[in-house]
């Protein structure tokens, strides 16, 4: 019993040191005194952003000391302004089309008067908007001849797949509709009130007649970083899904029971056309492992 006690307090211990140190920390940084250095850290991050979407990599070390120091996956130190000027460009020159990045401040504390760090989450996206490569980054800044510069920059490559965003896939939002020879189909998806799913609806007529209706509800997976879906179906059947996107294509891995206790695999394809217009399509289909031919792609047009 005094062992337990003693690994409990231990465990404790870290913990409570570590509010304690985290309020001091808030009131460091809430500081009325530190408004303006933090405003001005903030122009930095911004100024080096804007500085690498023009390609401009003089302007990016002009915000460098000329002793400055960048560690890239814990690989060897690139050492002084002008390396790191010739690093940004030769780096610009393997850019493919007009990528831009994005800077997100998680994180900004002082550690001196003079001295702060601050902890960065960069995203590349191309054209598309589709984050094609992600990096931490811890920067320290220094204050030198009145002014916040860049000291040493230590940054790691991050799982593009922790940037997965339901918001890639709100173009969903609205009243849709396609139609066969047999069949007309509607779906109409919202969100829900917190804006952390989206519902979805969906009827099929033949004939005029409702034959099969649905429910459909799609949320991020934070503990996969993945967008996952789940599919209730009238008849009882239901079924899951992962999505991936590959530009303006969406593959949803699809398994599924049906009503009568047969699973069905398959790969859902959506493929964003235009705003006002998707195409969806069944592939890679087996029914209790028998495979089923491919469906054929079908239009789905947004209503007004």
């Amino acid at each position: 019993m005094y062992r337990k006690c003693i690994v409990l307090v231990a465990g404790l211990a870290p913990l409570v040191l570590g509010l304690g140190f985290m309020t001091a920390q808030e009131k460091n940084d809430k500081d009325p005194k530190r408004i303006a250095d933090r405003a001005a850290i903030l122009a930095l991050t911004k100024q080096m952003t804007d500085a690498f979407n023009k390609r401009d990599a003089a302007a990016i070390a002009a915000n460098w000391t000329a002793d400055s120091e960048f560690i890239r996956n814990d690989g060897e130190p690139i050492h002084g302004r002008a390396a790191i000027q010739k690093g940004y460009a030769d780096y610009f020159k393997t850019l493919k089309g007009k990528p831009h990045v994005e800077a997100q401040t998680d994180n900004l504390r002082f550690l001196s008067a003079d001295s702060a760090v601050v902890e960065v989450t960069l995203r590349l996206r191309d054209d598309n908007g589709e984050v094609v490569a992600s990096s931490w980054r811890n920067t320290l800044a220094v204050r030198e001849d009145g002014q916040w510069k860049v000291a040493m920059v230590r940054e790691w490559d991050r799982d593009v797949a922790l940037d997965t965003n339901l918001s890639e896939v709100d173009w969903l939002i609205g009243t849709w509709q396609a139609a066969t020879k047999e069949r007309d189909v509607a779906l109409t998806y919202q969100w829900d009130d917190n804006k952390v799913f989206i519902r979805g609806k969906y009827t099929v007529k033949e004939k005029g007649k409702v034959v099969e209706s649905g429910t459909q509800i799609i949320g991020k997976d934070n503990s996969e970083a993945a967008i996952r879906s789940w599919l209730f179906q009238s008849d009882g059947g239901f079924g899951g899904g992962v999505w991936t996107r590959e530009g303006k294509k969406w593959s949803v891995d699809v398994y599924g029971v049906r009503a009568d206790g047969s699973v069905l695999t398959a790969t859902s394809i959506y493929i964003r056309l235009d705003p006002n217009t998707f195409t969806w399509q069944a592939v890679d289909q087996a029914l209790d492992g028998v495979p089923i031919p491919d469906g054929q792609p079908l239009k789905v047009s947004k209503q007004k």
